[in-house]
């Protein structure tokens, strides 16, 4: 999702690069038939703008003869995760645009962001746009495609996960009732006893980031056959994430004063860690093996080696059962509305 720009695209840059598929999946009961007309890999482009979708897609196209092997397709796919309607007809057009017999290999949910809002405005399901468009659209497309027996035994998922889920500067104190994970999703965390508005965005990122680790780790509980992680790219340089409209220009140029000092890496860095994480080749690319429900994030800041994220001070509360169920709980409360 996501796929249009940024960390995306470059994603579905280097996902395409690696693959030369199989005949049938791998499903060695199918006819010669069937083999040459599914032989090859489709790549689709879950983005919200027609226009810039299709500019990526002729982009990558006019790249395949020099950079991708000649079997890889690109479909896109309309889908905007803050829109219930809109993920809803993307679970039906990707379930019925893949065969029969045939699953989702790797979803990787990327959407995202601070988005644009700045005071935690709802959406039509009484969550804030940046819980919705984070977290729990993307978990509405899971269950359904799930349902619909796309995502099974084999398939990988991917969230887009960050640093900023810990807390910045001080660990997140994150709570031990239901109550408390709902109301992060329906803004009330954020009013005041007189109903004053106190929500901004680094917290309402924080706050949905951490909630993706925990929901990542209950899904994999309950989804055995399927692997889960919730990966952060690091700091990524070129992604626009300050640029999305929830800051003003002064406080927005301090972030990225502060960005900036604390280091980045390019985009493709950033996309390595997902596509390590989504192509479980042996292990990885580079020895992946992260168990699935693990929040691998940057081992010390932004940047550089990763770990597993309950090995550091600040990421401990992503391995407690507990909270994970809490949140599970809160983020399914929102799910069928």
């Amino acid at each position: 999702t996501g796929a249009n720009a940024g960390l995306g695209l470059e994603s579905v840059r280097q996902l395409a690069s690696l693959h030369d598929a199989p005949p049938c999946n791998g499903d060695t009961s199918c006819s010669d038939e069937d083999a040459t007309a599914i032989i090859g890999v489709t790549i689709f482009l879950l983005c919200r703008n027609p226009v810039s979708a299709q500019q990526a897609i002729d982009s990558l196209t006019a790249s395949k003869n020099n950079e991708y092997p000649t079997n890889v397709s690109f479909t896109y796919v309309p889908f905007d995760s803050s829109d219930r309607s809109s993920v809803k007809t993307a679970i039906e057009t990707l379930s019925q645009s893949i065969p029969d017999r045939h699953i989702i290999n790797g979803l990787l949910l990327n959407a995202g962001g601070f988005t644009s809002d700045r005071n935690g405005t709802l959406t039509k399901s009484a969550t804030t746009i940046i819980a919705e468009t984070n977290l729990i659209g993307h978990a509405v497309l899971v269950d359904g495609l799930i349902q619909s027996k796309k995502l099974q035994q084999g398939s990988r998922v991917i969230f887009s996960g960050s640093e900023a889920g810990m807390g910045e500067p001080f660990a997140i104190k994150w709570g031990n009732d239901l109550d408390y994970y709902i109301n992060i999703l329906n803004g009330k965390a954020y009013k005041t006893k007189k109903n004053k508005n106190k929500y901004t965005p680094q917290d309402g990122y924080g706050h949905i980031k951490g909630m993706i680790a925990f929901y990542t780790a209950a899904m994999a509980r309950r989804h055995g056959d399927i692997y889960f992680a919730a990966v952060s790219p690091g700091s990524t340089k070129d992604t626009y994430l300050m640029d999305q409209g929830s800051f003003p220009n002064a406080l927005k140029y301090v972030f990225k004063g502060f960005i900036c000092l604390s280091g980045q890496h390019g985009v493709d860095v950033g996309a390595g860690r997902y596509i390590d994480a989504l192509v479980d080749n042996n292990g990885g690319r580079d020895g992946w093996g992260y168990e699935s429900g693990t929040f691998v994030c940057s081992k010390k800041g932004y940047i550089g080696e990763v770990c597993d994220a309950t090995e550091l001070k600040k990421g401990k509360p992503f391995g407690e059962q507990s909270k994970q169920d809490l949140v599970y709980e809160a983020v399914r409360s929102f799910m069928l509305r």
